[in-house]
């Protein structure tokens, strides 16, 4: 009997708005280390899926959609309102210098469902008129409900907002470069042979692809501080176009050497920069 006393106790708590801001509170600061210890594991699946889509929602429910709402209204407005602002953190963080990334993610909603909270406990509350002595307490006002339909909109108002800012990242994002940069044998595969007898030649093959929005000079560098002395490809490439580079390398010394391949960009009135680097051992008996 005193154990179903507390759990009633408990649960008259979580009622109150402290008991829900505590929740609120504690479920988003024990997720979010559970996120950053293990991420990946059965923990973080468990904790950050009600993290990242109920708690945000709920707490902005808490500020605007409460009075008057029914449990299974304030659920499904949770839902989505967590998705709207999801979507909202995820655009401010995109444009913002320290990115994208799973950490800037689970402190962007921590920090969020918290400042949810404190908003909901310093906003101003509204004034209470006092009643005289003589007169007898007011009558109890009928709670106002939200219909069903008010939910439906407010969740296609949602579905809105999102489509909207998802078509804006599409029209505006920076796709990544589809440029490609491959080294291979003179016969086209790159399971090659890197044991190779001295005084003989390696014969490798260079291939690469513009996949930049227009045409680009593509400036290939082959080196190796004994091996190979610096070997320079330059070739003006149109956006889609392959290009094919043979290399041949004289095996005149004995050892271990590591062999550089540096690629290098350019745009037309712009500097050339460093795009990527492929390297291979190579071993000479």
């Amino acid at each position: 009997m005193q154990s179903t006393g507390l759990v009633d106790s408990y649960m008259r708590f979580l009622e109150t708005d402290n008991g829900q801001r505590l929740v609120i509170v504690a479920f988003s600061i024990v997720a979010a280390a559970a996120l950053w210890a293990a991420p990946g594991g059965a923990l973080a699946y468990i904790l950050g899926i009600p993290l990242l889509f109920f708690v945000p929602g709920f707490a902005v429910v808490r500020l605007y959609f409460w009075k008057g709402t029914s449990p299974e209204a304030k659920f499904v407005l949770s839902l989505g309102l967590s998705i709207l602002v999801l979507t909202i953190l995820g655009i401010f963080l995109v444009f913002s210098p320290p990115g994208l990334t799973p950490d800037t993610t689970r402190a962007s909603v921590l920090v969020f469902s918290l400042g949810a909270v404190a908003f909901d406990v310093l906003r101003k509350q509204p004034k209470t008129t006092g009643t005289s002595k003589t007169a007898g307490p007011e009558p109890a006002k009928a709670p106002r409900t939200i219909k069903l339909d008010k939910v439906v909109a407010s969740m296609l108002g949602t579905a809105i907002a999102i489509s909207v800012l998802s078509l804006g990242l599409i029209l505006t994002a920076d796709y990544p470069s589809r440029t490609y940069f491959a080294v291979t044998d003179d016969n086209g595969s790159v399971d090659i042979n890197t044991t190779r007898d001295h005084g003989t030649t390696m014969n490798l093959v260079l291939h690469m692809k513009n996949g930049e929005d227009g045409a680009r000079t593509f400036r290939v560098v082959v080196h190796n501080d004994t091996l190979v002395s610096p070997q320079e490809y330059p070739k003006e490439l149109q956006k889609g176009e392959l290009w094919e580079q043979n290399v041949t390398i004289a095996l005149i010394y004995y050892g271990d050497y590591r062999i550089d391949f540096d690629l290098y960009i350019q745009k037309q009135g712009s500097p050339e920069y460093f795009y990527a680097n492929l390297h291979l051992w190579i071993e000479v008996i």
